[in-house]
């Protein structure tokens, strides 16, 4: 193989593989990334049996072939080149030369002929999906970490007859986005959270997608580009029907961005205690927040809808505030007969539980200080006189 490329492109392609590629595997290979010249143009690629990335960049090709170079290598390699270009020749299968500018590397690689590469559906077999990027950013932060159950640390994503939507909870939350209404269909899936995220990364808001399924992988391909990830196998609860089941005891309208910025400025003295209310009144919202290094509070202005807004309720806030930044616009707020706030947007519906009230912040009492003493001095002993009363007790025996 021999290639003559633009070395910015290929840097790009090559630091998006980097963050595919582990950094240690029991397979070498894995710790690569992948260039093979196909269709006139650069693949790169990188697989870590978890997702997968391939991307193709133009180039000018001067022999085929395919290679494999250390992910970080390559990337290292990469940014110390100077020059706008670069050259990468494969030399006898066993060794890899990249020049650019005035500089030369060269290294030993391995046989590219082992690199797994992802199955791709067929067209017929895909749907056109919208919007996965953004869906992405509205779910992932409420799937569970570290779960023993793998099903709760993926996004659940269904296809049906009015299109698509995204679940994740970590069972204290609950998040619900609404997607592409076009992309319908009778599918669902569950995906890990990491590879989503990873997903909406590479991606950005251009996320356009050929959306299908090959045995227990799901791949996403448009143009120059694909992406698939490991499916996990197992049930999902119904979201639906569990919002069905809240029953609310009020509901009130607010502005997402001002509750948002308020609970920002309150939270800041949240420390280890997470001693937060939320106290409602007829039209004013208020929040609290007391911890080892003070309290805080404020407050934004609420439209009543129904019911009658009072109490005191208290929430996790950190993830409260992870629910309010994936919201937008006009925010309705329902407390439910089991306190759980239900907050609901356009776009995003989230259930978070609520909490008992914490213990009340023990503050440190300084101890009185304690008067000292007076001691009386020492009077020292003049030298010898024990001797001598020893020696007088001596002589009268």
């Amino acid at each position: 193989m021999k290639i003559i490329a633009n070395r910015m492109e290929l840097l790009a392609a090559a630091q998006d593989a980097l963050t595919v590629a582990p950094d240690k595997s029991p397979l070498d290979v894995l710790e690569c990334t992948y260039l093979a010249t196909e269709d006139g143009k650069l693949t790169v690629a990188a697989n870590n049996l978890e997702t997968s990335l391939e991307r193709r960049i133009p180039v000018t090709i001067e022999e085929d072939g395919a290679t494999i170079i250390m992910a970080k290598l390559l990337v290292d390699v990469l940014q110390k080149l100077s020059g706008d270009s670069v050259t990468i020749e494969q030399k006898d299968g066993r060794r890899v030369e990249i020049t650019g500018g005035d500089a030369f590397f060269g290294f030993p690689t391995l046989d590219a002929k082992s690199y797994p590469r992802p199955e791709i559906p067929y067209p017929g077999d895909t749907v056109t999906v919208k919007g996965i990027s953004a869906m992405a950013k509205r779910t992932v932060f409420a799937a569970a970490e570290g779960s023993d159950k793998p099903t709760m640390g993926c996004v659940h994503l269904i296809f049906d007859a009015n299109g698509l939507r995204a679940v994740s909870s970590d069972s204290f939350r609950i998040a619900a986005a609404k997607g592409d209404p076009k992309s319908t269909g009778a599918v669902d899936m569950l995906i890990p959270a990491a590879s989503l995220a990873r997903l909406a990364r590479l991606t950005g808001n251009k996320d356009e997608f050929q959306v299908g399924i090959t045995g227990k992988t799901v791949v996403f391909m448009k143009e120059d580009f694909i992406f698939s990830a490991r499916l996990v196998e197992g049930s999902y609860f119904d979201e639906r029907q569990m919002f069905a089941m809240a029953k609310s005891r009020f509901v009130v309208l607010t502005d997402t961005d001002s509750l948002r910025k308020a609970m920002t400025s309150v939270y800041a003295v949240v420390g280890n205690q997470f001693r937060f209310s939320l106290s409602f009144q007829a039209d004013r919202l208020r929040m609290t927040c007391e911890s080892e290094y003070g309290s805080s509070s404020a407050e934004v202005p609420i439209l009543s809808l129904s019911g009658n807004p009072s109490g005191v309720f208290w929430y996790n806030p950190e993830m409260l505030l992870e629910c309010l930044r994936a919201q937008n616009g006009t925010l309705m707020l329902k407390v439910t007969q089991s306190n759980a706030l239900l907050m609901e947007s356009d776009e995003l519906t989230c259930m978070q539980a609520a909490v008992r009230e914490p213990k009340p912040i023990e503050r440190d009492v300084p101890k009185p200080v304690e008067e000292k003493k007076e001691e009386k001095p020492k009077t020292d002993k003049p030298k010898g006189a024990k001797k001598k009363k020893t020696a007088k007790v001596a002589k009268a025996a």
